[in-house]
């Protein structure tokens, strides 16, 4: 069987913070909400005329998804549009019956370049960059003190100084900070955004 060839696609890794403590059925709402969330982030998607028929693929691992968009779809408006509005919108959306002790918060890296999709599987290097920045300890320490926050960003070096400086859609408008990454072997500089902004209290 032929392995598929490399495609140039945007690659953004989720992982649920926090998500092993308070026991196995805190645990298990956190994965259904993340879920619930991904979906209505890309049912978006698929009611934009432009990009609605592009292909996406989506690997869910319980308390972490991977999502990777094709070529077609700029890098710009997966982060702008897709991440930073309408996931966040979502996870608004899926928080709102949720006291903080259930409320959903995600770490969100993001990385572009030749990927390889042979579903179940996918690799290629922003597979692995992604993995290793979202384990970054700058990065799930900015995460942490900002509790009220219901996600954190984190970007490579590159697509900081390719995407998020290039200025479409308003992203060099973002107050990304830089942060040095030392992850299993992994060495980078890369740059974070945490929102800051007032938060009503969510229900029980």
């Amino acid at each position: 069987m032929s392995v598929p060839l490399a495609t140039e696609c945007t690659v953004v890794r989720l992982d649920v913070v926090d998500s092993s403590s308070g026991g196995r059925r805190r645990q298990a709402h956190l994965d259904q909400a993340l879920s619930a969330a991904l979906d209505l982030t890309l049912d978006s998607l698929s009611h934009h005329s432009r990009y609605a028929s592009e292909p996406t693929f989506r690997r869910d691992d319980g308390d972490s998804v991977t999502l990777v968009f094709g070529a077609n779809i700029p890098k710009a408006w997966v982060t702008a549009d897709i991440v930073l509005r309408e996931l966040d919108l979502a996870l608004s959306e899926v928080n709102k019956p949720y006291n903080d002790a259930h409320r959903l918060r995600v770490r969100i890296a993001v990385d572009d370049g030749a990927t390889v999709i042979d579903p179940p599987h996918i690799s290629g290097s922003p597979v692995t960059t992604t993995a290793r920045l979202i384990d970054a300890e700058p990065f799930r320490r900015a995460v942490l003190d900002a509790p009220e926050e219901d996600f954190g960003l984190i970007v490579s070096d590159r697509f900081h100084a390719e995407v998020v400086l290039g200025g479409e859609r308003g992203l060099d408008r973002i107050a990304f900070r830089p942060v040095e990454v030392d992850v299993k072997g992994f060495q980078q500089t890369a740059w974070v955004y945490v929102p800051k902004r007032e938060r009503s209290d969510h229900g029980m």
